[in-house]
């Protein structure tokens, strides 16, 4: 254009195949990047299979064996050994699955050792009852009446302590350990059975210690007092009226806390005092209606729920029995 007049034209060419090597070359990129992100999404997919889909899979097949009660095998063990969250979840899930198959196993010989126990007042229960039906002669029917009186007491104590354990166990669950000073739980105790059996019997409970300060380990409060009065509870029922019992806690080597309690009983016939602490074991010489073999086996459990130990045997400076209770020192 010149002077608003066209005088002319511009012609510009390119060459075709100049044109046609671009678009190949472009496609052929596009076709190689598809590939390679396909390539790639293979991988991924067989990586997130492989390691964590069908572990996944394999820990809902062993959930759904322990709810169906089925014993087929599944391949949790090689996940337990894995060193991520997968292996984490894994060794969580196993162990909480045992622990749940231990309380229902705890639970179902427990239920089975109950009706055994309760079984057998019953059927004392019964003759005791026939034979007071056909006798006139005071002095039996008395005794009989005292059997009775001792039967009923029995399965009363044994439901009572029964049902005591299963909410004890709902409440352990939820209640948590703290540092505590076990010294002045130990004398509330004592003072509230001196209160009761120094004026009912005329026994006396005296408090020791090693005269060292503060005592304290990881524990929960109510329970240290439920394990002090049922050991009280126990040299009590052994002990004769007018006798002394002994409560003293100490040091072991800086590490750990020792209680004793020590009474003026008949002391333990049993060879192996082991086997006292046994749920149903009873080995009282009367009055054994108002115990229900529960009672040491109570302490025992809640003695390791603090990861201490508990041992029974003979004083060996007089007549009498030695409870010992042993808790790691914070």
């Amino acid at each position: 254009m010149k002077d608003g007049e066209n005088i002319g034209y511009l012609a510009i060419s390119e060459n075709a195949n100049d044109i046609r090597a671009a678009i190949e070359e472009r496609k052929t990129f596009i076709i190689r990047t598809a590939i390679a992100v396909g390539i790639v999404i293979l991988i991924f997919s067989f990586v997130l299979n492989r390691y964590f889909l069908k572990p996944i899979r394999n820990l809902v097949t062993y959930t759904k064996a322990i709810k169906e009660k089925n014993s087929k095998i599944t391949n949790i063990e090689g996940l337990k050994i894995r060193n991520d969250e997968l292996g984490l979840l894994s060794n969580s899930l196993d162990d909480m699955t045992l622990e749940l198959q231990k309380r229902i196993s705890q639970a179902e010989n427990f239920s089975t050792d109950l009706v055994h126990e309760i079984r057998n007042p019953l059927a004392s229960l019964k003759s005791a009852s026939e034979i007071l039906h056909d006798t006139n002669d005071i002095n039996q029917r008395v005794k009989l009446i005292n059997i009775l009186s001792h039967d009923v007491q029995r399965i009363e104590r044994l439901i009572t302590d029964y049902s005591q354990m299963l909410k004890d166990e709902v409440a352990l669950s939820k209640e948590k350990t703290k540092k505590l000073d076990i010294e002045p739980i130990i004398k509330s105790v004592v003072d509230d059975f001196n209160n009761i059996y120094k004026v009912k019997r005329g026994i006396n409970i005296s408090y020791k210690n090693d005269g060292q300060n503060k005592y304290f380990i990881n524990g929960i409060e109510n329970r240290i007092e439920q394990i002090i009065a049922n050991l009280l509870d126990n040299a009590i029922s052994f002990s004769e009226d007018n006798k002394d019992i002994i409560v003293k806690v100490s040091k072991l080597d800086g590490k750990k806390i020792n209680i004793d309690i020590l009474d003026e009983g008949q002391g333990f016939r049993e060879k192996d005092t082991n086997k006292i602490f046994k749920r149903f074991y009873s080995n009282r010489p009367d009055k054994f209606g108002q115990h229900s073999g529960l009672g040491l086996n109570i302490v025992k459990n809640l003695v390791d729920l603090h990861n201490g130990s508990i041992k029974a045997s003979n004083r060996t400076d007089k007549k009498g029995a030695r409870m010992e209770v042993i808790f790691p020192m914070v």
